[in-house]
């Protein structure tokens, strides 16, 4: 009797418990939501999230957990996230393949600094190579960082439009950048396209030399910057939501503000975390890449929708949707 007693008592105050657990959530006026958002792992996207993972942006109505990963594109094509970066090319593939209709908010990665443009999409060569223009690329083996990247189609397509070269004349071959610079410097490629911290090295060391960059010749064709990724958005998840998401845009920016005026400390935190330069970092945000969360439209929205046309143009997508299908206007 003693032991159905006891067992009685522990069903009773495990059913009180319950219910006092769920009275609380119904009543719990402080109660936000948590979104998580992904990004890419690299000194920008890091510095420009620093306001919000150190709780200096917060906001009352929403909490933002940001996850960092290297396959940022295919985790927002999967629907495994309701907000996150995306690159130019992976967002117009996502038209025609993602689980899910997305949107972009705005740039996310730009390739140019906050002071100057000195590209980041560069084609490289060995120092003293016999290669001296562009077109002396014409049947030789080129590295591109991804085949389907937004990077290599932008490079493909102006190599096209400036210079009449398609790349069936290349022998493309794919790989990482530093995988690339380690290829091209043992003479297993002729030339190689590279973006990111690697691409800032190789210009900054003057290990090779300069054939064709990329970023400094689409600003000139198309007067804007490289607009390399996105931050994007589920359109569902913008339909359903729609001023929560402009408060969790509005505070990437003010997160990124943040991490602009403490970009010196923050570079420091960031080698101390993953090694590296204090100086290079700020070298690499100041005159090669920076995050500006700039709205899509004039003349950046052109130079987005040629991009896209870069894309539709090597067969990787079939058709572009209009730029009110794609684009979020504030």
């Amino acid at each position: 009797m003693i032991k159905k007693s006891f067992k009685a008592g522990v069903t009773l105050l495990a059913a009180v418990l319950l219910m006092s657990t769920l009275l609380t959530g119904c009543f719990d006026s402080t109660s936000k939501p948590v979104v998580k958002i992904v990004m890419a792992s690299y000194f920008g996207s890091w510095l420009c999230t620093q306001g919000i993972s150190s709780g200096y942006n917060t906001s009352d109505n929403v909490d933002i957990v940001i996850d960092y990963s290297l396959s940022f594109d295919d985790q927002m094509m999967a629907g495994n996230y309701s907000i996150g970066a995306m690159n130019t090319a992976a967002f117009a593939i996502a038209g025609e393949k993602s689980l899910h209709k997305l949107k972009a908010l705005g740039v996310y990665l730009a390739h140019t600094g906050v002071d100057t443009t000195n590209g980041v999409a560069i084609v490289y060569v060995n120092k003293g190579s016999s290669l001296q223009s562009p077109e002396d690329l014409i049947g030789k083996k080129v590295g591109v960082p991804g085949l389907n990247s937004g990077t290599a189609s932008t490079f493909l397509g102006l190599m096209k439009t400036q210079y009449g070269i398609d790349e069936s004349q290349f022998i493309l071959v794919d790989g990482s950048p530093p995988q690339l610079l380690e290829f091209l410097r043992r003479g297993d490629i002729d030339a190689t396209l590279v973006l990111g911290d690697p691409s800032v090295q190789a210009y900054v060391n003057g290990d090779f030399d300069i054939l064709f960059n990329v970023d400094k010749t689409f600003e000139s064709q198309y007067g804007t910057y490289n607009p390399a990724s996105f931050l994007t958005v589920r359109a569902d998840y913008l339909e359903d939501n729609p001023e929560l998401v402009k408060e969790i845009f509005d505070l990437l920016k003010e997160s990124c503000q943040y991490g602009e005026a403490h970009l010196e400390e923050l570079a420091q935190a960031y080698v101390n975390e993953f090694g590296g330069s204090v100086d290079f970092y700020i070298n690499a945000y100041s005159k090669h890449y920076s995050v500006t969360f700039d709205s899509i439209e004039g003349e950046l929205e052109d130079s987005v929708m040629a991009i896209f046309g870069f894309v539709k143009d090597r067969g990787i997508i079939s058709s572009i949707p209009q730029p009110d299908e794609l684009f979020v206007s504030w």
